[in-house]
């Protein structure tokens, strides 16, 4: 009896072992940011128009993305620029960033070229991006800080030396003003796009992707 419990606390050991490695290789698969070289800036250019949905229904927008990778990293912020290539229901929208950038996570790898990510919307304290819809009276839609938002899917476009970063948002946060055809807060925003970084280092292009 006293070998079989022995027995029994060595397999258990073994266990553990093994689950320890099993979160360690877990933990070992979140994904990197990497260029060729360093310093890089990156930029972003939207793939056909981004599609924001809301209670007010679809806004179509571009998309400039500028950001720097000082080192290969899990994260990467990036500052978002819409100014007036917004618009919803044939009314133009300007955006006002107010300071709020897009971090950008890497995760684990999902096939060939593929990983996955998630996306947070990082504001400075008190602060909104605000799409001011030119209606009478003008409509505003708030969106505000809010972490772990996905889909994300970062491809490498191994040829091209960029990556495709795709966006299948569901969950998204905001509100509405009360000029707005329907006014408050809401969680049940969409946020659907296809976006291309690059790389750029001393003004010469250079290799990107994650990895």
């Amino acid at each position: 009896m006293k070998m079989l419990r022995q027995l029994r606390a060595l397999g258990l050991a073994a266990l553990a072992v093994l689950a320890i490695g099993a979160v360690s290789a877990s933990a070992a698969q979140a994904g990197q940011f990497t260029a060729a070289e360093y310093p890089a800036q990156i930029t972003g250019q939207n793939v056909g128009l981004h599609e924001l949905t809301t209670e007010l229904g679809v806004m179509e927008c571009g998309l400039k993305l500028n950001g720097e990778l000082a080192a290969a990293s899990e994260e990467l912020t990036l500052t978002p620029v819409y100014a007036t290539s917004c618009e919803i229901g044939g009314l133009l929208v300007h955006v006002n960033a107010n300071g709020c950038d897009y971090l950008f996570h890497a995760g684990a790898t999902l096939g060939m070229d593929e990983v996955e990510g998630s996306w947070d919307i990082k504001c400075p304290a008190g602060n909104k991006m605000d799409f001011e819809i030119t209606s009478m009276p003008v409509c505003h839609l708030t969106i505000g800080e809010q972490l772990g938002l996905g889909e994300v899917v970062y491809t490498n476009r191994t040829m091209a030396k960029d990556v495709d970063l795709d966006l299948a948002v569901e969950g998204l946060a905001y509100g509405l003003s009360a000029n707005c055809p329907v006014s408050g807060t809401f969680a049940n925003g969409t946020y659907v796009g296809t976006t291309t970084l690059k790389a750029d280092h001393a003004g010469m292009g250079t290799a990107f992707g994650v990895d």
